[in-house]
C-alpha cells in the first residue's frame, strides 16, 4: 500500500517559465505622418505665441490707459488738496485752544468727561490721556506711558507728500 502518495499535498500546476510574449508590433507610422504631426506643433506653438503677444500687448494698453486717467484725476484734486491744507494749518490753533478749553472744561464738570472719552482714542493727537492712564484703548498696556498733568498737543502732519 503507498501511503506516502495519499499523504502528501498536492501541489498547484507548474506555471512556465517565461510569460506569454505580447505582440510588439505598432502601427506603422510614415515619415510624412511624423512630418505632419510636426508641422502641426508648430502652427501651435507659433499661435499660442501670438495670443500670448496680443494679451500682453492689451494689458498693457489697459494699464496704460488707466495710468494716464489717475494722473489726471491727481492733477485735478491737487490744488483742492493744497487749498484745503492750508485752511487746516490756518484753523489748527483755533482747534487746539478749543480742544485744551474743552479739557479744562471737563475737569471742572466730571459730567462731560464721557463727552471727550468719546473721542480720545480718535483723535490722540489733540486730546490727552484721561488722568492716569495712557493713550491706548482700555485692555491694551503701553510700557513706559506715564500721565502728564498738562494736555500733550502735537501738530498735525500734512496730508502725504
Amino acid at each position: 500500500m503507498d501511503s506516502s502518495d495519499e499523504q502528501q499535498p498536492e501541489l498547484p500546476p507548474q506555471q512556465p517559465a517565461f510569460p506569454m510574449q505580447r505582440p510588439t508590433s505598432l502601427p506603422t507610422i510614415t515619415v510624412q505622418e511624423l512630418d505632419q504631426q510636426c508641422q502641426d506643433l508648430r502652427t501651435l506653438l507659433a499661435a499660442t505665441v501670438v495670443a500670448l503677444l496680443v494679451l500682453a500687448l492689451s494689458v498693457n494698453l489697459f494699464l496704460g490707459k488707466q495710468m494716464r486717467l489717475v494722473r489726471a484725476k491727481v492733477s485735478e484734486s491737487r490744488p483742492a488738496i493744497h487749498r484745503l491744507q492750508a485752511q487746516f494749518q490756518e484753523k489748527e490753533p483755533n482747534m487746539k485752544s478749543f480742544i485744551v478749553a474743552l479739557q479744562s472744561f471737563a475737569v471742572a464738570h466730571r459730567d462731560f468727561q464721557p463727552v471727550l472719552d468719546k473721542y480720545r482714542y480718535d483723535l490722540p493727537q489733540y486730546l490727552a490721556p484721561p488722568d492716569g492712564g495712557s493713550a491706548a484703548p482700555p485692555g491694551v498696556k503701553v510700557p513706559g506711558a506715564a500721565a502728564t498733568s498738562a494736555p500733550t498737543i502735537q501738530p498735525a502732519r500734512p496730508a502725504g507728500r
